[in-house]
C-alpha cells in the first residue's frame, strides 16, 4: 500500500515537473516571442499626425444674414504614397484617366494640374491630395466601381467657402488663398507653444487674403483636426489610432457693421449711374465719358459704423474657391479692365474737388480768415462780388500764372453760405489767396504755419491718413504742403521742393485741387464728422463676434480718435449753404434733390457736388464726378426736429463721369429717397433669384449683384 502511495506521489510530482517545464517552453518560445515583436514594433512604428482644415468662420450683415458661408463638397484625392509604388508608365496612365473622368463629369480637369498637385511638397506625406474640388456625386460611384483603374484614387467630403449673394461686397469681405511660405512661417512665429490646440497651419492650408477674410483671419481659422496615423519602419501606414482622433473646431463668426440690402442699393445705383453717365456722353470739344469706374461709401455718424461700401468694377469670390488661374488673376488686376480687384473705397485716391470746401470753410472760420476780427478777410455774412474769375492781388502784373479762372461767367454776390450753394470757385480762391496765404508763415500754438491752415483742419478732420477701418491696404491719400513737397522731393517724385510751394497751390488747395488727394472713405467720414458736430470716428466695419454655438465673444464699441468741438456758430452758416444746395434755387444739385422729388422737402439733405480735373500723361480724361452729404437734416418747414442727428453719411466718387451735378448727385439722391422712403429693396439671394426665375417666390425683393 505504501509502495503504491510512493508510486502514485512519484507520478504526480512527475506530471507537476512534466507541466512546469512546458510552460516555461511556451513562455520562451511564444511570450518572449511576442515581447521582443512587440519591443521591436515599438522602436520601429511611429505615429503621424494629419491635420483636418476646420470650417471657416461665418461672415454675416448687422442683421444676421449670412454673406459668407462654407458647403461640403465632394473633392477627389490621390494617396501619394500608392502613387509612388506605381511605375512611371502606370502613374501617367492613370493620371490621365483620372483626368479624363473628372473632367466628363463636369468639372475640367488637365493632366498637368494633377501632375503639379502630386509633385506639390506643401503636401505632407500621408495627407490626400486634392486634384478636383466640387465634383458631381456620381463622379463616387463611378470611381468606387473601378478600383483598379483607379488605385488610390478617393473622394472624400469638405468644406469650402461659399457666397449666398454672389458678388455682393466683394471687395468688403476680401477672398481666401492657399498660405504661402512667408505667411506660414509668419504664423508659425504667433503659435502658442503652450496651447493644448492651436490654430496651426499647413503648407496646403487656406488664409485669408484681402478684405474681412484677411483683417479678422484670426477669429474666421478653426483649430484644425488631427488624426494620428500609425506608421511602420518601411513608412506605410498600418493603422490610424482612431481614440486619438480630435475633431476640428470650427472658427468663429463675424458680424459686419453694413445693411446687406443698402450695399446692394449702393451697387446697383452706382452701377446704374455709370451706365447713364456713358450713355449721357459729353459734350462737344470736351474728353469723352467713359465713367468705367467708382465708390459710394456711407457711414452712420453717429458712431462710425460703415453702412455700405461699393466698388465698381467688382469680381466674384468664388473664383476663388477652385484656386484661380493666372489668366484670370491678371484680368482682375489688369488696368485695361479698370482692375476689378481694387477695392477703390480705401485704394482709390481722387481730388475732391469742391466737396473739399466744407473744409477750406471751416478753416477759414477756425482761423479767423473769415470772421468779425481785425485780421479776417471778410464776415461769413459778407456778400463777395463772384465775377468768374480770381486774380491774385500780389501779382506785380496780370498774367496767367496770377488769374484764376471757374465754370460761372457773369456776376453775382455771394456771401458764405451762397459759395457753398452755387459753388463758387472765386470766393473760395479768394479765400485761399487773399485769406490764408497772405497770413504770416509763422507757427501757431499746434505747430503749423499760419499760412497751413487749409491743411491743419484738413487733416484734423481725417484726411491725408489712414482712417483706421478695420481692412488691410487702405490708403491715407496726401495733404500737400511745404513738408509734404520735400518728401516727395527727396523721393524724386516731385522736381521741386517745398521752397516753391507759392500762393497759386494754396489757391487749387482751397477748391479741392492740385496735390490733394483723398479716398471715398475719407471724404463720407470727413462729412460725417461735420455732420455730428465734429466727432471723428474710426470707422468701425464689425460689431461683433460669436463663437460657432452662438455664444457672444466680442463686440466693438465705437472709437472717437477725436473730438473737434465745432461751435454751432461755425457749423451753421456752413451746413446752411450746403442744405441750399439740394434744396435752394441755384443749388447745384436742386435737379437731382428737391426738384425730382418732394421727399427731400421733409427728409433735407445737406451735401455738395465736387467736379475734379484728372492729371493724366497719356490723354486728355474727363473729370472726376463726387457727391458727399449727411442726412436727415433740420431745415425750417421740414417737419425734422431742431436737435436732430443725422444717420447717414455718404460719397460717391464716379472716375472720368463729367460734372458732380450731373453723375455723382443723381446716384446719391436715388439712395438717400429709398432710404428717406423706407423703400430700400431687400437684397435676394442667388437662391432666391433662380427660386424667383422658377416662380416659386414673389418679386419683392431685388437681385443682390447689380
Amino acid at each position: 500500500m505504501d509502495a503504491l502511495v510512493r508510486m502514485r506521489m512519484f507520478a504526480f510530482a512527475s506530471l507537476m515537473l512534466f507541466c512546469a517545464l512546458g510552460a516555461r517552453l511556451w513562455y520562451l518560445q511564444g511570450v518572449e516571442s511576442m515581447r521582443a515583436e512587440f519591443q521591436e514594433q515599438a522602436l520601429t512604428n511611429v505615429l503621424e499626425p494629419v491635420y483636418e482644415e476646420a470650417p471657416r468662420g461665418r461672415i454675416l450683415d448687422r442683421n444676421g444674414r449670412v454673406i459668407v458661408d462654407n458647403k461640403v463638397v465632394q473633392v477627389v484625392t490621390i494617396d501619394r504614397t500608392v502613387m509612388e509604388d506605381l511605375e512611371p508608365v502606370e502613374r501617367d496612365a492613370m493620371f490621365l484617366r483620372l483626368a479624363i473622368a473628372v473632367s466628363r463629369s463636369g468639372r475640367l480637369v488637365k493632366v498637368e494640374a494633377i501632375v503639379d498637385e502630386f509633385d506639390d511638397q506643401s503636401f505632407g506625406p500621408y495627407e490626400r491630395i486634392p486634384v478636383a474640388i466640387d465634383v458631381n456625386p456620381e463622379l463616387l460611384v463611378f470611381l468606387g466601381e473601378r478600383p483598379d483603374e483607379f488605385p488610390g484614387v478617393e473622394i472624400v467630403k469638405r468644406t469650402v467657402r461659399s457666397y449666398p449673394y454672389g458678388s455682393l461686397a466683394a471687395h468688403l469681405l476680401g477672398y481666401v488663398g492657399p498660405i504661402n511660405r512667408s505667411e506660414w512661417e509668419q504664423k508659425q512665429a504667433q503659435v502658442d507653444p503652450e496651447a493644448d490646440r492651436a490654430k496651426t497651419y499647413q503648407l496646403n492650408h487656406e488664409i485669408g487674403k484681402t478684405g474681412i477674410e484677411r483683417i479678422f483671419e484670426s477669429e474666421l481659422r478653426g483649430v484644425p483636426g488631427t488624426r494620428w496615423l500609425e506608421i511602420n519602419a518601411s513608412l506605410r501606414v498600418v493603422g490610424e489610432v482612431k481614440e486619438r482622433y480630435e475633431a476640428p473646431i470650427p472658427g468663429n463668426d463675424v458680424w459686419l457693421s453694413i445693411d446687406l440690402d443698402l450695399q446692394m442699393l449702393a451697387e446697383r445705383e452706382l452701377a446704374n449711374g455709370l451706365r447713364s453717365a456713358r450713355l449721357r456722353g459729353a459734350d462737344e470739344g470736351d474728353p469723352p465719358i467713359v465713367a468705367p469706374a467708382g465708390s459710394v461709401v456711407m457711414i452712420d455718424p453717429r458712431n462710425g459704423d460703415l453702412l455700405a461700401m461699393a466698388s465698381f468694377p467688382t469680381y466674384e469670390p468664388a473664383d476663388f474657391v477652385q484656386g484661380i488661374t493666372a489668366t484670370k488673376f491678371s484680368e482682375l488686376i489688369s488696368e485695361e479692365n479698370f482692375s476689378p480687384i481694387l477695392n477703390r473705397a480705401i485704394q482709390g485716391t481722387y481730388a475732391p474737388g469742391s466737396t473739399f470746401k466744407l473744409v477750406t470753410a471751416l478753416a477759414a472760420l477756425q482761423e479767423g480768415v473769415l470772421g468779425d476780427g481785425t485780421d479776417a478777410l471778410r464776415s461769413p455774412d459778407a456778400l463777395y462780388n463772384d465775377q468768374g474769375s480770381y486774380i491774385y492781388s500780389r501779382c506785380f502784373e496780370e498774367s496767367s500764372t496770377c488769374r484764376f479762372s471757374s465754370p460761372f461767367n457773369g456776376s453775382r454776390w455771394v456771401d458764405l453760405r451762397g459759395a457753398l450753394r452755387v459753388s463758387s470757385d472765386t470766393y473760395f480762391y479768394e479765400v485761399g489767396g487773399e485769406g490764408f496765404w497772405l497770413r504770416p508763415q509763422e507757427p501757431d500754438a499746434d505747430g503749423y504755419l499760419q499760412d497751413e491752415g487749409i491743411q491743419k483742419w484738413a487733416r484734423a478732420i481725417g484726411l491725408g491718413v489712414d482712417s483706421g477701418i478695420q481692412l488691410p491696404y487702405e490708403r491715407s491719400g496726401a495733404v500737400p504742403d511745404r513738408a509734404y513737397y520735400d518728401r516727395q522731393y527727396d523721393a524724386g517724385v516731385f522736381a521741386v521742393d517745398g521752397s516753391q510751394w507759392f500762393a497759386g497751390a494754396t489757391v487749387n488747395l482751397s477748391i479741392g485741387q492740385g496735390e490733394l488727394l483723398v479716398t471715398p472713405l475719407q471724404l463720407a467720414n470727413t462729412y460725417a464728422t461735420f455732420g455730428n458736430g465734429g466727432r471723428l470716428h474710426q470707422p468701425n466695419v464689425a460689431v461683433q463676434i460669436t463663437n460657432y454655438e452662438g455664444e457672444l465673444v466680442r463686440q466693438f464699441s465705437p472709437r472717437v480718435l477725436r473730438d473737434l468741438d465745432l461751435p454751432a456758430e461755425y457749423i451753421e452758416p456752413i451746413e446752411n449753404g450746403l442744405i441750399g444746395v439740394t434744396l435752394r434755387q441755384g443749388g447745384t444739385a436742386t435737379r437731382s434733390f428737391i426738384d425730382a422729388n418732394p421727399v427731400f422737402g421733409r427728409w433735407p439733405v445737406a451735401g455738395k457736388t465736387g467736379t475734379a480735373e484728372v492729371k493724366s500723361s497719356i490723354a486728355q480724361k474727363a473729370d472726376t464726378s463726387l457727391f458727399a452729404a449727411y442726412a436727415p437734416v433740420y431745415w425750417p418747414g421740414s417737419g425734422v426736429a431742431p436737435d436732430v442727428e443725422p444717420e447717414f453719411a455718404i460719397a460717391v466718387v464716379m472716375e472720368e463721369s463729367g460734372f458732380g451735378s450731373a453723375s455723382a448727385a443723381p446716384v446719391t439722391a436715388a439712395i438717400l429717397e429709398a432710404i428717406a422712403t423706407d423703400s430700400v429693396p431687400v437684397a435676394r439671394s442667388l437662391d432666391e433669384t433662380a427660386r424667383y426665375a422658377l416662380g416659386l417666390v414673389d418679386g419683392s425683393v431685388e437681385v443682390a449683384s447689380p
